[in-house]
């Protein structure tokens, strides 16, 4: 079922990773890790708007060249580094729309969608989440991998949230493989494991 949704793209790509050099740019399967992140968002039917957030002249002549349109603004030099990445699309809310003018996004983004461009394998096609997300009424999703660590893939936010400034920082998961008890055999399944140890 297709859901009243106007999703906007965050993509940060900045190049100053120390542990590999320019890693956003690194290419793989022929396309540079922020082309994977780039060709991922603009396969959506609900995201509307991408926007890139560098410091790099490269990554800008890459979203240049890309047949998608896209925005890029310029990452303020207190945002890399290791800064927290959910300042930088707070950022963009609360800052860099109003510096360049925009007033369309702001008002009509309902959900925001971080791609970090050091996914390039993502498994889950992006309107799923976005699916999975609006039926579940989810506030906050991020991807995990098969330990339950939280991976940085993808995050989808309300967008209120990141308007507001008042989107979490630092959100983590940890796995529990336990029994979500619903039914008489969910019952049988959690004493069999607590009797397994």
């Amino acid at each position: 079922m297709k859901h009243d949704v106007y999703a906007i793209a965050f993509i940060p790509a900045k190049t100053d990773s120390t542990r590999l050099l320019k890693k956003n740019l690194q290419v793989i399967n022929g396309k540079t890790l922020l082309e994977h992140s780039l060709d991922y968002a603009s396969n959506s039917d609900y995201i509307k708007d991408i926007i890139v957030s560098t410091e790099s002249e490269e990554v800008k002549k890459i979203c240049d060249s890309h047949p998608s349109h896209i925005l890029v603004y310029d990452r303020p030099e207190h945002l890399l580094k290791d800064a927290e990445v959910a300042d930088v699309y707070v950022d963009i809310f609360q800052n860099q729309f109003l510096k360049h003018g925009e007033w369309r996004i702001p008002q009509m983004a309902t959900h925001v969608v971080s791609i970090q461009p050091d996914h390039p394998d993502r498994t889950n096609h992006v309107d799923d989440m976005l699916n999975y997300f609006v039926d579940n009424t989810y506030d906050d999703l991020v991807t995990v991998d098969s330990n339950g660590t939280r991976n940085g893939s993808i995050r989808i936010t309300k967008a209120q949230y990141v308007k507001d400034g008042t989107m979490s920082r630092r959100v983590g998961s940890m796995l529990d493989d336990c029994t979500n008890v619903h039914s008489e055999e969910d019952l049988k399944q959690a004493e069999r494991n607590i009797q397994n140890g």
